[in-house]
């Protein structure tokens, strides 16, 4: 599994990459996202999570680490 690490990152920026990564993402591909900003962690999960094209999972630990992880369902390129 691919990791992207977007900590220490000013929000909305890691949002904006972490949605940018997902939409190049190929169907069936797995990667996780580390960010340190809950309300941006949350924000992305929702907007990706939303899409309909994805299983999103989020969880955090004691260090206030947030970790995406995003499995992508369907890849609308390949029906184009």
């Amino acid at each position: 599994m691919r990791r992207v690490d977007l900590t220490n990152l000013d929000c909305p920026e890691p949002m904006f990459l972490a949605y940018r990564e997902f939409g190049k993402m190929s169907q069936g591909e797995e990667v996780e996202f580390i960010m340190d900003n809950e309300v941006c962690a949350y924000n992305s999960y929702k907007l990706i999570k939303n899409s309909g094209n994805a299983l999103v999972t989020i969880m955090n630990d004691s260090n206030g680490i947030y970790r995406l992880r995003v499995i992508k369902l369907r890849d609308f390129r390949s029906i184009i």
